[in-house]
């Protein structure tokens, strides 16, 4: 069990500071992006994923699905800046 705890939280420290870098860049979505899926692993495992029924493990899906759409918003963003300095 301790070095299940010592992994998630490795990756959770990482995680964070990947998105402390994509934050001072102002890259906001990038970071929400990394950081909601992280918190949703983690809410996940403290709910326990084989009682599914469980309010941190909903609570945990919520934020990998956030994580998802910043993902899916940051790309958005990033293809129509692309298409605006082409055409500049």
């Amino acid at each position: 069990m301790r070095i299940a705890m010592a992994v998630m939280t490795l990756v959770f420290v990482l995680g964070l500071a990947s998105a402390v870098v994509h934050a001072r860049q102002g890259r906001w979505w990038t970071a929400g992006s990394v950081i909601l899926p992280n918190l949703g692993i983690v809410a996940m495992l403290l709910g326990g994923v084989e009682r599914q029924s469980t309010s941190l493990f909903w609570l945990g899906c919520l934020f990998v699905a956030a994580g998802f759409g910043a993902e899916a918003m940051a790309c958005w963003r990033t293809r129509t800046l692309r298409r605006e300095q082409a055409g500049h």
